[in-house]
């Protein structure tokens, strides 16, 4: 029998060939029982909720702060058309429609304020705001109408957009302005205040600052940039007063402002409503700085004064006054001062000058003179019939009458 020293020892060659198989062997299972760790927490450890991701923008939409006549809402993907109410929350995709005399004024989160005008239809195409940086975009489409527009105040973070279908307006912060939008798509844009940056649909840029505007036409193409008239300063009934006639029939209310430097003539727009949007008068192309009104029926009225130039270039409006009338006594009617600096005949031809409150109506023996805003009268008028005897009369704004008779002095 063979002893043990006569067998086969692993050596050598064969020894390396033994431990490398003996530790393969051990790094599989060592990776085994890893992947297996891995895979029981993956299958049984507690999970966290993925944390979710901050909104970029929200929607804040808008509200009616005036609705006066038809105004109808139609919600985004939606048939039918709503009576409008203050109630509502415009979002966005919202069309909002104006019938004849209908009138509505839309307040938007970041302060901007549309005022749309009688057989207008709009489009809100977005009211939001970054939650983080607290930059809010407000954007409105006008297909047809018109609407006046009054941006924030500089300092509050955001943008506010007019796009109509032939042209795209970017209006800065603290700008007020006006557009409007035919059934062609031609707009008309005019800045009464502050900035805007337009764009055409044919790819123009138009740049306008306080009292310009431009057009454009059907087809996208911009015409030249005018310059605006200036906004009157009214002057009389001051703002809030009232004003008393014993006999409301034969009463005379006299609206003056001051003279706009360039203007050919003026548009006076008198309502009930400070909306305007059923103008009890408007008068484009009033000469001079005054207006009368008679037989007002008792209650309150608001009025506003624009100024045209030669062209037909309208500024914008005044500020907004209100004047109410009443019935009173005879005897409360307080006459109007009356001062006459000059009283003179030439030839055939009388001078009169001199001073009374501003809003009266002076005649001279029947005759219209005019009063300034101030008060003052500065006239020549032709005088037949060689009497010097002179009856000049002041009916103030509340009733009230002055008279006041005097001899002529004749010139050679």
């Amino acid at each position: 029998m063979a002893s043990d020293e006569n067998q086969p020892r692993p050596g050598g060659r064969d020894r390396i060939v033994w431990f490398t198989v003996r530790y393969r062997t051990l790094a599989l299972a060592a990776v085994a029982a890893i992947a297996l760790a891995v895979l029981g927490w993956v299958l049984f450890a507690p999970r966290t909720p993925p944390q979710p991701t901050p909104a970029t923008r929200i929607e804040t939409g808008a509200r009616f702060t005036i609705i006066e006549g038809s105004v109808q809402v139609k919600r985004a993907g939606r048939l039918e058309w709503l009576d409008a109410t203050k109630a509502m929350v415009l979002r966005q995709n919202d069309l909002v429609r104006t019938g004849p005399g209908g009138a509505a004024e839309i307040r938007f989160e970041d302060g901007s304020i549309f005022s749309v005008r009688p057989d207008s239809l709009i489009t809100l195409a977005e009211s939001s705001q970054n939650p983080l940086s607290r930059e809010q975009r407000v954007a409105l489409s006008i297909e047809s109408g018109e609407a006046n527009f009054q941006t924030p105040a500089r300092g509050v973070p955001g943008s506010t957009t007019i796009s109509t279908p032939t042209v795209r307006t970017t209006a800065e912060r603290d700008t007020a302005g006006n557009i409007q939008v035919e059934q062609t798509g031609a707009t008309g844009l005019r800045i009464f205040k502050g900035t805007g940056q337009v764009q055409t649909r044919t790819g123009q840029r138009v740049s306008l600052g306080s009292n310009e505007g431009v057009r454009v036409d059907s087809a996208g193409a911009a015409g030249a940039k005018v310059a605006l008239p200036v906004v009157p300063q009214l002057n009389a009934p001051p703002d809030r007063s009232e004003l008393l006639f014993p006999d409301l029939n034969q009463g005379l209310t006299m609206l003056t402002w001051t003279a706009v430097p360039g203007a050919e003539a003026y548009r006076v727009v008198v309502d009930f409503s400070p909306s305007f949007a059923r103008p009890l008068y408007d008068r484009r192309g009033q000469r001079g700085t005054q207006m009368e009104l008679r037989a007002l029926e008792a209650g309150s009225y608001f009025w506003k004064v624009s100024a045209l130039d030669a062209g037909g270039a309208e500024g914008g409006f005044s500020e907004l006054w209100r004047f109410s009338i009443g019935r009173t006594a005879a005897a409360a009617a307080t006459p109007p001062p009356l001062a006459l600096e000059t009283l003179e005949i030439k030839g055939n031809v009388l001078h009169v000058r001199g001073r009374t409150e501003p809003g009266s109506a002076l005649t001279v023996n029947g005759e219209r003179l005019d009063v300034q805003a101030d008060g003052s009268f500065d006239e020549f008028l032709t005088f037949e019939g060689g009497a010097t005897a002179i009856l000049v009369r002041a009916t103030s704004a509340r009733g009230g009458v002055a008279e006041m008779r005097r001899r002529a002095v004749v010139v050679n």
